[in-house]
C-alpha cells in the first residue's frame, strides 16, 4: 500500500522524524507509571464516582509502554545487525560463485573468453 493512499496523491506524507525513540517511549511509560502510582491512593474516591477506569487506563499505559520499549529495542538491534551485515563482505565463498542474492560474482560470471564455443 503506498504511503499516500489517504491523500490520493494530492500531497506527500512527511518524512519520519529522527530521534532517540527508546528514550521517548521510556519517558512516556514513566509518565503513565507516575499517574498510576498517583491515582492509587484515590481508589475509593474514584470508585465512589464510578471512575476506576482511570487506574486501569494508567496500568494499560504502563504495560503497553513496556511492550513498546521491548519492541523498539528489538527493532533497533535488528537494524544495527542489518547495517553491520551490509558493511561486512560476504564470507564463505571467497568471492567466487553465487552470492547470497543468488547472482554470480564478477569473478565467476561467464563471458566470451571463458566459453569460446558460444561465439558466432
Amino acid at each position: 500500500m503506498p504511503r499516500d493512499f489517504l491523500t490520493h496523491g494530492k500531497r506527500k506524507a512527511p518524512e519520519p522524524l529522527e530521534g532517540n525513540i527508546p528514550v521517548v517511549v521510556m519517558a512516556l511509560t514513566s509518565v503513565w507509571g507516575i499517574l498510576l502510582v498517583g491515582s492509587l491512593p484515590f481508589h475509593s474516591r474514584l470508585a465512589d464516582h464510578d471512575a476506576e477506569w482511570w487506574i486501569g487506563s494508567c496500568g494499560a499505559g504502563v504495560l503497553l509502554g513496556l511492550y513498546g520499549l521491548w519492541f523498539v529495542r528489538r527493532r533497533e538491534t535488528a537494524a544495527l545487525r542489518r547495517a553491520a551485515d551490509a558493511t561486512t563482505p560476504a564470507r564463505g565463498n571467497g568471492g567466487v560463485g553465487p552470492t547470497e542474492t543468488g547472482t554470480t560474482s564478477p569473478e565467476n560470471h561467464p563471458d566470451d573468453d571463458a566459453h569460446p564455443q558460444h561465439r558466432d
